[in-house]
């Protein structure tokens, strides 16, 4: 070989060697981007962690709460009809009048059971949220989903309410589910 193609092959490895670092390059940087994100991940995570294990004294409180006084039910339709009786009191309490009322299907979880109904009264505004604020505190365990307000156009002072209230109630447990059997099994 001569000096020229010498000097071309050294320069073709040469430029091979630089494309092959370039790629090399590439790569790692793509890795290393990669593993930054995963550790910011993971440090993220372990922030959220601690600050619920700081928490757990306080979620444990409130979940002894609960247990204590959230209602059971015996009966979906006795408990529908509960609730619909207090809140036609309670309106008939804040000079509302009912045009309409519809109970609704128990919805049900692992961590509730969740009892509604759907009313639409009429009435002064001051007698409409005052009734609204009577009915909503913790203790009761009700809430609204749905609150559609709309003023009549004859009477200024007054609203058609069309709102969903519901109660969540505590879980049925089943027997079995409350005393495991002995043994493991056959």
């Amino acid at each position: 070989m001569n000096s020229r193609e010498r000097r071309l092959i050294f320069l073709l490895m040469t430029l091979a060697a630089l494309c092959a670092g370039a790629i090399a390059t590439q790569s790692l940087l793509k890795k290393q981007r990669m593993l930054a994100r995963r550790e910011d991940s993971l440090t993220l995570k372990k922030q959220e962690s601690a600050a619920m294990l700081a928490e757990a004294g306080l979620w444990k409180s409130r979940l002894q709460w609960l247990q204590a006084h959230q209602p059971p039910v015996s009966s979906d339709n006795q408990a529908s009809q509960a609730l619909l009786d207090e809140l036609l009191a309670s309106a008939s309490q804040n000079d509302l009048t009912v045009q309409k009322k519809q109970l609704h299907e128990t919805i049900q979880t692992g961590f509730y059971r969740e009892i509604g109904v759907t009313l639409t009264l009429a009435g002064d505004v001051p007698d409409v949220f005052r009734w609204l604020h009577g009915l909503l505190s913790p203790e009761s365990f009700r809430m609204v989903s749905l609150l559609k307000i709309i003023p009549d156009p004859q009477a200024p002072s007054k609203v058609s309410v069309t709102s969903r209230i519901s109660r969540r109630h505590a879980p049925l447990i089943s027997a079995a589910a409350e005393a495991p059997t002995e043994g493991g099994g056959s």
